[in-house]
């Protein structure tokens, strides 16, 4: 099993409800901190693109950040719209993982988000570039479905 670091956001709906979602990333080392801290940061940038809720927490093994927002005031601001993250590993393992509060904004047909354009580019980028499965193998997005509560 290869080291791996790891990145933690939590996230608040319009309720005060919080949850939240974890990446493996590539495990943090003097050398390679700014490339690793860069890509985790395009991490949170797509995800923020992707999500109604309002961030309280960024943790990362480099660190962790609290925030205090207010509460978010769209009505679909809520822990159970969320994306349904699918990738695949390396070696064919199935990977998921859930964002909280999904912006139906970007939901398109059939519910699924457009990872061809946008924020979706831009989301299934950035987790390809740096997400991890728990054996520490490279992860690529398949897909990502709109859930409803």
């Amino acid at each position: 099993m290869a080291a791996i670091s790891k990145l933690n956001l939590t996230f608040v709906d319009r309720f005060g409800k919080s949850a939240g979602v974890g990446f493996g990333c590539t495990a943090l080392s003097a050398g390679n901190f700014a490339t690793v801290t860069a890509n985790l940061n395009d991490i949170v940038t797509a995800i923020l693109a992707v999500t109604l809720l309002e961030r309280t927490k960024d943790q990362r093994i480099a660190g962790e950040t609290k925030y205090q927002p207010d509460l978010p005031t769209d009505v679909n601001a809520v822990i159970g719209n969320r994306w349904l993250v699918r990738g695949v590993d390396t070696n064919g393992n199935a990977c998921i993982r859930q964002i909280p509060g999904a912006d139906l904004s970007l939901a398109g047909a059939g519910g699924y988000m457009d990872l061809t354009a946008g924020a979706g580019l831009a989301l299934k980028t950035a987790l390809d570039a740096e997400w991890k499965s728990n054996d520490g193998e490279a992860v690529v997005v398949q897909s990502v479905l709109y859930l409803d509560k």
